[in-house]
């Protein structure tokens, strides 16, 4: 059976409006333990912003929170895909984009986020998986 990115994604996500201050953005991220948050106009997801991306346009040069939108410092356009997307096209798509989080969609609505930490809990299951399947068959030595 193939996984798709519908059964890794994380249907857990933050979507404010552009014209949300940073230092909004900042506290709801905060709030929600989330580190990004999707940014949309008029109902449309446009971009993204993460911690990094405050700390590095904000942070940095001493800028004042409150008086920034999301627009002006989000990540745009949104890479995306699809929810039928295989897992595998998935992770290419985030390893070829260097990107830590892929919006998955459905009907250009976005449904849910595949972040690097799913791709790594997933891995890790596999791992255990083949390695328990080793660990049947294997043979202790004379």
């Amino acid at each position: 059976m193939v996984m798709k990115a519908k059964d890794i994604m994380d249907k857990s996500f933050i979507v404010l409006d552009e014209r949300t201050s940073a230092l909004d953005a900042v506290k709801k991220m905060v709030q929600e333990r989330h580190g990004f948050v999707i940014v949309s106009r008029e109902g449309k997801a446009v971009g993204v912003v993460t911690e990094w991306d405050y700390l590095e346009k904000i942070v940095s040069k001493e800028l004042d929170p409150s008086k920034v939108t999301l627009s002006e410092i989000m990540s745009s356009p949104i890479v995306s895909c699809e929810k039928d997307t295989p897992t595998e096209e998935a992770v290419e798509i985030m390893v070829k984009k260097g990107i830590r989080r892929l919006i998955v969609k459905e009907n250009d609505k976005v449904v849910g986020v595949i972040t690097s930490r799913t791709v790594l809990e997933i891995f890790k299951r596999y791992v255990d998986e083949i390695a328990a399947i080793v660990a049947r068959f294997s043979v202790t030595p004379f």
